[in-house]
């Protein structure tokens, strides 16, 4: 199985931050008490956050409305039904759909306390992320 860093680099016209190191992945896990997936921690050393195609990939090092630590946290306050054991990968910015990592790294889908599994890896959603373009 190749990682999601080099599948991402595959992306024409793929906009990318700096990538996090051990210490920020670290303190952001404290944060959010709890363990980011292996490809996520992938994801994140090697690009920190992502934009493509009208996609946008929350993580570190980026801007503040995509830093995973601070829409997590405020997902958290705001939703008292918001799964303590997934963070946020991507606000689709529509109808309160969030897309939600597990510490397997699964994918979901959550809205207004409803979460359903989409994808079982990152490099799954990734697809459909591509395929939006046509």
């Amino acid at each position: 199985m190749s990682k999601i860093s080099d599948e991402l680099k595959l992306i024409s016209g793929l906009e990318a931050t700096k990538g996090a190191n051990d210490e920020q992945i670290l303190k952001a896990q404290n944060k959010l008490t709890i363990k980011f997936s292996t490809d996520y921690i992938d994801y994140l050393r090697e690009f920190g956050v992502v934009n493509f195609f009208g996609t946008e990939w929350q993580g570190l090092n980026g801007p503040e409305y995509l830093n995973v630590v601070k829409s997590t946290l405020e997902a958290r306050e705001i939703y008292p039904d918001f799964p303590v054991n997934m963070f946020i990968l991507e606000d689709l910015g529509f109808d309160g759909i969030l897309i939600l990592l597990d510490t397997n790294g699964s994918v979901f889908e959550w809205q207004y306390g409803s979460c359903k599994k989409l994808y079982s890896n990152m490099s799954e959603y990734l697809k459909e992320c591509v395929a939006r373009k046509e």
